[in-house]
C-alpha cells in the first residue's frame, strides 16, 4: 500500500486506488499504535465511499479495544467543536474540498490539538508502512459502534454565540451537495434568519457543481442569484464545512483578506485578547486594520493545522486563511463556515450598509487571485534564484518565500509609494503545483513582478 497519501496536515487520495478499505483498516491500527486512545470519536462527509471507510477504520480501533463513537455524517467544525467539549480524539472520514473520487482522513486530539506531520502524523505513517492488511480480522458483523450524534447541542451552542434574532438581511447559501446543509439550517431558522438555500442536499456524486468554492463553475448560480433576486450576500460552502466563498450584493465574490479584515475591525473584540492570527498568503492589509485597532497579527504557515495551532497557543480571536478558512476561539479555534457565516451577517445587521460598501475602505491594495503554475525543478534552487532577483526586498522564509518593498525606492521600477508583496509557496494539498500570489496599488506593476517570477519558474 502506498504511503504517498500522507499529506502535510491530512491524508487524502483517489477512492480505491489510493485509499481504500484496506487502508483505512490499517490507519485504524496505526492510529492506536501511536495514540493508544481508549475511545474515538469518528464522524464523516456524504461521499459515496465515506460510509464503508467508516466501517474499517472504526474496525482497526475496536481490534485494539477502542471504544468508537459514531458520530455519523456531520462537518468538520462539527468534530473540532465534539472534540473539545467531549474531551475526545475525533477522527473524520472527509476530502474535504476536493473531487468526487477523493476521500482522506483528518485527525484531531483534544489534548494535541490537529494533528499533522509536526505532532503525530508522520508516527502514524511509519507505522502505517511497516502493516500487512489481514482481512481474516475484519468482522463487520459483528463491528457495533456506540453512536452519539448531539445535533440539537451543537445547533444551540452556535446559535448563543451570535446574538442575531429576526434580521432582515437576505442571504443565499450553496452547500455544494455536501454535508453542512442540515446545521446551517438548523442554526438560521433558531436565529429567525431570512435565507435561502441551493443544492442543500448531501449527494456524493455533487451534481450540481464541485465542492470546491474556489472553482468558477461553482460560483456561477449564486452569483445569477444574488443580482436576479437582490439578495445582500451570499456563500458558497466546500463538501465539509470547513471551506467558504463570500459573494456581495452585487454577487462578486470577495476577497477574504478584505473580509477578515472587516472582521477584525467590526466582530473582533478589542475587551478581549487582542491577537489575530493569518497566513502568510493573505495581504498585509490585515497586518494594517488588526495594528490599527490595537491587534497583534501572528503570521504562520498555510494549512488549518498550524493557524488553529497559533490561535490557541497566542488565544487569538479570529484567523484565516487564503482558501476560505476562517477560524474563531468561540468555536475552539477551529475553523468553521457556519461562524464565518453568521459573523458577516451581524456585522450587516449592525452595520446597515452593503456588504461591498463595507469593504471597500480594505482595498487599499490590488490583490491578484492566486495563480497555479506546474512544479519544476528543485525547491532551493528556484528559492535561491527569487531570493536573489528580489534581493532588495524584505525577505522571509517562513512558508516558500514572501518578499515586501516597502520602500519605493527599492521596489521594482521606483514605483512612487509603492508598497508590493507577493508569496511563492509549494502547495500543501495538490501534488506538484506551486502557489503565488501577490499585491500591490498598481496592476501594471504586479504583473511586472508576476513575469519576472514565471521567467524563474519555467
Amino acid at each position: 500500500m502506498s504511503s504517498n497519501i500522507f499529506h502535510d496536515y491530512d491524508i487524502r487520495g483517489r477512492y480505491p486506488s489510493e485509499v481504500n478499505e484496506a487502508v483505512f483498516y490499517n490507519l485504524g491500527e496505526a492510529f492506536w499504535q501511536v495514540f493508544k486512545p481508549g475511545k474515538v470519536a469518528i464522524g464523516r462527509d456524504a461521499r459515496l465511499s465515506s460510509d464503508t471507510l467508516f466501517l474499517y477504520l472504526a474496525s482497526g480501533l475496536k481490534k485494539n479495544g477502542v471504544k468508537v463513537i459514531d458520530l455519523g455524517r456531520v462537518s468538520t467544525p462539527f468534530c473540532v467543536w465534539y472534540t473539545k467539549h467531549y474531551k475526545t480524539d475525533t477522527l473524520v472520514v472527509t476530502a474535504s474540498h476536493n473531487p468526487k473520487d477523493f476521500n482522506g482522513l483528518k485527525i484531531y486530539s483534544h489534548k494535541r490539538g490537529p494533528i499533522d506531520k509536526n505532532s503525530g502524523l508522520l508516527k502514524i505513517k511509519e507505522k502505517f508502512d511497516s502493516l500487512n492488511f489481514n482481512p481474516g480480522a475484519v468482522d463487520l458483523k459483528k463491528s457495533i459502534f456506540k453512536k452519539h450524534q448531539p445535533f440539537d447541542e451543537y445547533v444551540r451552542f452556535c446559535a448563543k454565540n451570535f446574538k442575531i434574532s429576526k434580521s432582515k438581511i437576505k442571504s443565499v447559501i450553496d452547500f455544494s451537495n455536501g454535508i453542512t446543509g442540515r446545521e446551517y439550517i438548523a442554526v438560521l431558522d433558531k436565529l429567525k434568519a431570512n435565507f435561502t438555500t441551493l443544492n442543500e442536499t448531501p449527494n456524493g456524486n455533487f451534481p450540481a457543481h464541485e465542492p470546491n468554492p474556489l472553482s468558477e463553475e461553482s460560483q456561477k448560480a449564486i452569483k445569477v442569484f444574488i443580482k436576479s433576486k437582490k439578495t445582500d450576500f451570499g456563500a458558497v460552502i466546500d463538501g465539509d464545512g470547513d471551506r467558504i466563498v463570500f459573494f456581495d450584493d452585487k454577487g462578486e465574490p470577495v476577497e477574504p483578506s478584505y473580509l477578515f479584515s472587516m472582521l477584525i475591525d467590526y466582530f473582533a473584540d478589542p475587551r478581549k485578547n487582542k491577537a489575530v492570527v493569518r497566513t502568510a498568503a493573505l495581504s498585509k492589509i490585515i497586518d494594517e486594520t488588526a495594528k490599527a485597532k490595537g491587534f497583534k497579527t501572528i503570521i504562520t504557515k498555510v494549512g488549518h493545522t498550524y493557524v488553529q495551532r497559533a490561535m490557541e497557543q497566542n488565544k487569538a480571536q479570529i484567523g484565516g486563511e487564503k482558501s476560505g478558512h476562517y477560524f474563531f476561539k468561540n468555536a475552539y479555534y477551529g475553523d468553521t463556515t457556519l461562524f464565518a457565516f453568521l459573523a458577516v451577517l451581524k456585522v450587516l445587521t449592525s452595520a446597515k450598509k452593503p456588504l461591498s460598501e463595507l469593504l471597500s475602505p480594505y482595498k487599499k491594495y490590488i490583490i491578484l487571485p492566486e495563480i497555479n503554475y506546474p512544479f519544476y525543478g528543485k525547491i532551493d534552487k528556484i528559492m535561491g534564484e527569487v531570493k536573489e532577483k528580489f534581493r532588495g526586498g524584505k525577505i522571509s522564509e517562513l512558508d516558500g518565500i514572501s518578499v515586501d518593498f516597502p520602500d519605493p525606492a527599492k521596489s521594482p521600477k521606483g514605483d512612487s509609494g509603492a508598497s508590493y508583496h507577493f508569496n511563492l509557496r509549494k502547495s500543501n494539498t495538490a501534488e506538484g503545483v506551486w502557489r503565488l500570489t501577490l499585491e500591490g496599488p498598481s496592476r501594471e506593476k504586479l504583473n511586472e513582478i508576476k513575469k519576472e517570477i514565471e521567467k524563474i519558474l519555467e
